[in-house]
């Protein structure tokens, strides 16, 4: 290596080389459908790129085979790689072309950078430790996520991320083997600390700095940093993960043009009710987690286990009770399903949910006091738009979210004592239902398959089917239908769940979609509004999305508003979709597509 030492310039003219050329690789390889004048603009910006990053090896005579030198070149791989070829794994049998040219220039310009930062601050040497440290984590969350997922991570992950309950976390991670959990965080936080204390070791330098050569230095390391970090073009804004938490920050932030649209939104609203119910009564819509039709016995009579006998025997009633065998899930995450179903945006329409109208914006109009009591956990009003919707409500309530602590959804029975009956009322209940972990979802002196304590994922799935069919929506109706004049009840789930499966952020197959969805009316809601239960009989065997949800409720309480498309509403003769018309994940996947599976 005497030769190399002899001249330092060599030394930076290689390491610009082989920066150039691992980039422009990485670049190539991992990116599809590239057209000829970005290969060329790539070719030239990396070229760049590395010449300014070799800079603090040349002006300061840096010996490059050293091992803080190797942690930097660790970590400007990291981020060369991690998002594009994460991306790449996912997408490359489905996307004709994806273009991810910041990742590789910054992890090129990340090389330049913690060079010249090691070199000007040497006394500064934990400080510069815990930036690469930083940098490293934000790479190995991105690999964890893919491994545990079989996906990466995109906007529908890190909407997940942000908006996860606690307790969520941590029954996701008793899902897996506590050996694997452990030593998954061991060789996490070993392989960070490893890096660190590499990284915090003295760099070697063969001669004596020459102040030009610092200066040289400081003004190079002081470019790139602008260039790379400055506020809204910078290199680093431009990589993949910080474009993903960008777009969810303006998700979040046009959620709570929600709340300040809201007085606006309510002044415009004209709603009138077509035939008058009889009062005081009571409208209960239940929401459902993750429960699958095609699990419940009220759907096949060929289940061997009766995981819905209540719903089953309401169904059998087919003078008052409808139960459709063809919904379908807009989405397979609860945020984005709800956010549709709660108010007028949807799929097919388009607009936004921050200046939409929802279901208790139209029960307001038309007198009712609204009651939402959830077992979801509270997340805040800046954080979710289904928390945005029920604090519209006179009420809403969560119940006590306790951490690593299981909530039964029977807990929500309770507040039902709460409701007026001398008032026209809506009650939402918004269930934690058969989300997973499913052992926690229902008491173990409820089971009803499975030998206690076990941990069998479709067993205890059907039990937490059992737990919700019995244990909260017989007693919700028949609380409702004896104190509070109960008049028509809704229900369905916001996404179906696979139970022989891991929990995934992105469509797998349909079976996730296959939701239940009920309605029941009373004798005297029948009279009063006979045209509505007839379209619903009508439409018994027609598709569905739940997105359509709110167009749904509107027809139950029997509204005109230029706020409510009849069409949309399968409790209208107007309803117009079918198998064909209907789509999920924003349109990307044709219900019209499922092969009907049910895949127990």
């Amino acid at each position: 290596m005497a030769w190399i030492e002899a001249n330092s310039w060599v030394r930076a003219v290689l390491v610009a080389l082989t920066l150039w050329a691992v980039g422009y690789t990485i670049y190539r390889l991992f990116n599809k459908g590239i057209a000829p004048n970005a290969k060329l603009q790539q070719f030239s910006r990396y070229g760049v790129a590395s010449i300014l990053s070799s800079v603090p090896i040349g002006v300061c005579n840096i010996d490059p085979i050293q091992l803080p030198v190797a942690v930097i070149g660790i970590v400007s791989l990291l981020w060369m790689v991690t998002y594009p070829l994460t991306f790449h794994l996912t997408n490359r049998k489905s996307s004709p072309d994806y273009d991810h040219q910041m990742d590789v220039a910054f992890g090129i310009y990340t090389f330049g950078y913690l060079t010249g930062l090691y070199i000007l601050l040497p006394r500064l040497s934990v400080v510069w430790a815990i930036v690469v440290a930083v940098l490293v984590i934000v790479a190995m969350v991105q690999w964890i996520y893919y491994f545990t997922c079989s996906n990466c991570l995109d906007a529908s992950g890190m909407k997940m991320l942000q908006e996860t309950h606690y307790n969520e976390i941590i029954e996701f991670l008793k899902s897996y083997s506590p050996v694997a959990v452990v030593m998954i965080f061991i060789l996490s936080v070993g392989g960070v600390g490893a890096l660190v204390w590499v990284a915090s070791s003295e760099i070697e330098m063969t001669v004596m700095f020459t102040w030009w050569g610092l200066l040289i230095t400081a003004a190079v390391t002081l470019f790139i940093l602008v260039y790379v970090f400055k506020k809204h073009h910078g290199v680093f804004m431009r990589t993949g993960i910080c474009e993903l938490y960008s777009q969810v920050k303006e998700y979040v932030e046009n959620n709570n043009k929600y709340v300040s649209n809201m007085e606006q939104r309510i002044a415009k609203l004209a709603v009138r009710r077509r035939a008058e119910v009889e009062t005081p009564h009571t409208i209960l819509l239940v929401i459902g987690e993750s429960a699958s039709r095609d699990f419940m016995s009220a759907y096949h009579s060929d289940l061997v286990e009766d995981t819905t006998p209540w719903l089953r025997a309401m169904a059998a009633d087919r003078e008052h009770c409808v139960l459709f065998p063809n919904a379908y899930s807009c989405d397979i995450q609860t945020v984005p399903v709800l956010e549709k179903a709660l108010t007028e945006y949807n799929q097919y329409d388009g607009g936004q949910f921050y200046t939409s109208c929802s279901i208790v914006d139209i029960a307001h109009k038309l007198g009712y006091r609204v009651h939402w009591y959830s077992n979801q956990g509270h997340l805040g009003a800046a954080d979710t738009p289904i928390t945005l919707v029920a604090e519209t409500s006179e009420v809403a309530k969560w119940t006590k979210q306790e951490l690593g602590k299981a909530q039964y959804d029977e807990t929500l029975i309770d507040f039902l004592d709460e409701v007026d009956p001398t008032k026209n009322n809506l009650v939402v209940l918004h269930l934690k239902g058969s989300h997973f972990n499913y052992e926690n979802r229902f008491k173990e002196t409820t089971r009803q398959w499975g030998e206690p304590g076990s941990h069998e994922q479709i067993v205890n799935y059907k039990n937490t089917l059992y737990y919700t069919d019995q244990y909260l929506l017989k007693p919700a109706y028949e609380y409702a239908k004896k104190k509070l004049n109960l008049q028509a009840m809704v229900y369905f789930s916001d996404h179906a769940d696979v139970p022989d499966r891991h929990r995934q952020p992105n469509f797998g197959n349909f079976r996730d979609t296959h939701i239940p969805l009920m309605i029941w009316m009373s004798d005297k809601y029948k009279a009063a509004c006979p045209e509505v239960f007839r379209a619903i009989e009508k439409n018994r065997e027609r598709y569905w999305t739940n997105d359509l949800a709110y167009e749904l409720v509107c027809g139950v309480l029997d509204i005109e508003s230029e706020n409510y498309k009849e069409e949309n509403s399968i409790a209208s003769e107007k309803y117009k979709y079918d198998k064909g018309d209907l789509t999920a994940m924003s349109g990307r996947i044709k219900i019209a597509d499922d092969p009907g599976e049910r895949g127990w």
